[in-house]
């Protein structure tokens, strides 16, 4: 048991959770609009963390002087980084945005080496390499049969989304790092989430009292509008994020983001499902050469 490879394994795990958080969030982020939906989701997931780490005790785990790392891997990788994903949502759709967000693991690997002075090795590079290859064919190949259905339909301009994506990547890669040493120092995943997600529910709910229209909701939810928030919430953000903090615990902050980074791959038979077509061959082309970049990091550990 001890020869499981946990970190990998919950990367992927928290893979899973963005995919079926991304189909999810997509049809609410034209409804809501990207900043009041960030908010409800990021409100009633740190709600929900708050309430596990006091009911299971896990406060004392926090290290001292580590909630100001938090806080700024909070603002870093949830309020700016989680805003732009949204933002880039509603422009480009969920699988442009997820192969775009894959982007993250080469960010995460070189800040990695930079900040944390984790090892780059052959393999690792290389995986990196044919992660960012297989992003820049899929977005910039895998346009010709995807546009006449709302998920795939880029709304403006595409240079703005593309933007939008590359910042919330490396809001993903920069606070993830950041959490890194506090992990390793002691502190449980989910109290360290709580703090990450609880402090960027606090500023985007003050946010929401700016006279800028893009601080407010489109629209009032409904009833099953907020059902779905929830349940996107529950998934991208208490159990993705829980994950994801747990494998950068135990695992290379570079690993740990390359294979959480593998939505790309694992949404397009979801977009197939729900479309009804079949995405490019560029688009395939672009996820498998993801998968095949994090398939070589993922044996080379």
């Amino acid at each position: 048991m001890s020869n499981l490879p946990v970190a990998e394994l919950a990367a992927m795990g928290a893979a899973v959770c963005w995919t079926c958080s991304a189909i999810l969030t997509a049809p609410l982020v034209h409804h809501f609009g990207a900043v009041a939906l960030n908010r409800y989701r990021v409100v009633f997931a740190g709600l929900v963390l708050i309430a596990m780490t006091s009911v299971m005790g896990l406060w004392q785990t926090l290290p001292d002087h580590s909630t100001l790392t938090l806080i700024g891997s909070s603002l870093i990788g949830i309020v700016i980084g989680d805003t732009a994903l949204m933002q880039a949502l509603k422009r480009i759709g969920p699988r442009r945005n997820s192969v775009l967000f894959a982007t993250s693991a080469p960010m995460a690997a070189g800040l990695g080496f930079i900040w944390l002075g984790e090892t780059l090795s052959t393999n690792i590079l290389l995986g990196c390499g044919l992660i960012l290859f297989g992003v820049v064919n899929a977005v910039w190949w895998g346009r010709k049969a995807d546009a006449g259905h709302k998920l795939e339909q880029v709304t403006g301009h595409l240079g703005l989304g593309i933007a939008l994506g590359l910042v919330a990547a490396f809001g993903q890669a920069a606070g993830a790092v950041m959490a890194k040493p506090v992990l390793l120092a002691g502190a449980d995943p989910i109290a360290a989430s709580a703090i990450r997600v609880g402090f960027a529910a606090l500023v985007l709910l003050l946010a929401r009292a700016l006279p800028f229209a893009w601080a407010k909701a489109n629209a009032a939810p409904t009833k099953a509008f907020i059902w779905r928030t929830m349940i996107s919430s529950t998934l991208g953000l208490v159990l993705g994020m829980t994950l994801v903090v747990y494998a950068l615990g135990v695992g290379e902050v570079g690993v740990v983001i390359t294979l959480s980074s593998i939505t790309p791959v694992l949404i397009l038979p979801v977009v197939w499902f729900i479309t009804g077509q079949r995405p490019s061959r560029g688009a395939w082309l672009g996820a498998a050469l993801v998968v095949t970049g994090s398939a070589v990091i993922f044996l080379s550990n």
